[in-house]
């Protein structure tokens, strides 16, 4: 007796009404942060990938780079395919079943960031909307319920897409999620939640207050640190080998509000190089020393399409003085090298390496290097116009998700076509 009026508290009937409601309220909104999550971060797959690059620093884990790649493409895309089969209803119970499994990783891998806080942020919402490392615990503790909820009782909530037709919207779901990694992988975030969006003026985001830095030279084979207002005299026979950012100013500031600085060895450059007296060109490597030697050839006639249409061209780098110098041997570059934060490249521009052009201190378009689609600009069909190389990341975003709502929209309109029709004959046997 006891236990049959318990159960009906644990148990309740998935039947009703009530039940019925909650579960419809618990599913939408696990669909919206899943669908959330996921699709900011496949927009920005550069930005997650390096997110996950520091969470495998922080365990002492290395792993091959392309597999990183890959799993990072498979994390983004499998949120977005969750929210959007719990949001109609896809798989129900196959779907619910997945949900739990993911929060069962996610839910003590974000315990062990806020206890331990080896990283920044999470990054589980990529740098669309930054939150503390335990709000999102308790986010993942909020959703932990709701998907445990889900797998009982969501298969009792009607499909908004019939099974019969279910595939077609796996297929147009993942063909969907796929396309929007790639051209922000191959091009860029289609979306620019960062500080450097295009039409920003660069030298604008250059005032913040700078961190901290010590300078490490070199003399005899030894090395040593100083600190800005303490430097060696490089007559006496020190060699400039590389700039650190001291542990207390990383601590105290996030790396979005450092602003973007260019170095030459220990002077800070950047009003002089980002001066925006003429159009420019900035090289961006964030990691010098995974840059493919074969690129140079392609580098180098890019300067030399920018001095022939009066357009400057620098490069900003992260890497060690070694690296640069190995750079400079191997690739014969007549551009000038300067250095910068590694983070402050990356979010300025993604890719390795990246290209941003500037007209009037202005940022007007940034890619890839590879995504640009000339080998030779010094080609005779190679366009005067720099702005020929621009893309229009919002139109071709907005393109695919009008093709692809349409797609998922046409297969519930059909999917209701019976419902319809029965309730069509019903009203007429009524009438």
């Amino acid at each position: 007796m006891l236990y049959s009026h318990l159960s009906k508290y644990v148990s309740p009937d998935p039947e009703s009404r009530l039940v019925r409601g909650i579960t419809w309220i618990i599913r939408e909104l696990t669909a919206l942060v899943f669908i959330f999550s996921g699709f900011v971060k496949a927009i920005d797959p550069w930005g997650t990938l390096y997110k996950v690059e520091d969470y495998l620093a922080a365990m002492g884990l290395t792993i091959w780079p392309n597999l990183v790649v890959v799993g990072v493409f498979f994390l983004c895309g499998i949120e977005f395919f969750i929210g959007v089969c719990l949001a109609t209803g896809c798989f129900r119970k196959g779907i619910a079943i997945l949900s739990f499994a993911m929060m069962c990783f996610m839910l003590p891998l974000t315990l062990w960031i806020a206890v331990f806080d080896p990283v920044a942020d999470c990054g589980c919402f990529g740098d669309a909307y930054i939150i503390s490392n335990w709000a999102t615990f308790w986010k993942n503790v909020l959703l932990f319920a709701f998907t445990l909820w889900l797998v009982k009782y969501n298969r009792y909530c009607a499909c908004l897409i019939t099974p019969a037709i279910q595939w077609i919207a796996f297929i147009a779901t993942a063909l969907f999620i796929c396309l929007i990694e790639l051209l922000g992988y191959l091009y860029q975030p289609l979306i620019d939640f960062r500080p450097y969006k295009t039409g920003t003026l660069l030298t604008e985001q250059t005032n913040a207050d700078q961190p901290d830095f010590t300078f490490v030279y070199s003399k005899d084979g030894v090395e040593k640190e100083f600190s800005m207002d303490n430097l060696p005299d490089e007559s006496e026979g020190w060699v400039f080998v590389d700039r650190k950012e001291t542990a207390s100013s990383s601590a105290n500031e996030n790396e979005s509000d450092k602003g973007f600085h260019i170095w030459e060895e220990n002077e800070d450059v950047t009003d002089e190089v980002l001066s925006p007296d003429k159009d420019r060109i900035l090289l961006l490597m964030p990691d010098m020393g995974n840059v493919s030697i074969s690129t140079t050839w392609k580098i180098n006639s890019l300067h030399d399409w920018a001095t022939q249409h009066d357009i400057d061209m620098v490069a900003a780098v992260a890497g060690s003085r070694g690296e640069i110098d190995n750079w400079i041997d191997l690739s014969m570059p007549d551009y000038p090298i300067y250095t910068a934060d590694d983070t402050a490249i990356k979010e300025l521009a993604r890719g390795n390496p990246a290209v941003v052009y500037t007209h009037d201190g202005i940022v007007e378009w940034k890619s890839t290097l590879r995504a640009i689609n000339t080998d030779d600009f010094m080609a005779n069909d190679t366009s005067a116009d720099p702005m020929s190389f621009a893309r229009d990341n919002k139109r071709m975003l907005l393109n695919y998700s009008y093709i692809y709502i349409s797609v998922m929209v046409l297969l519930i309109m059909i999917s209701f076509i019976p419902a319809l029709k029965n309730s069509l004959l019903r009203w007429k046997s009524n009438c």
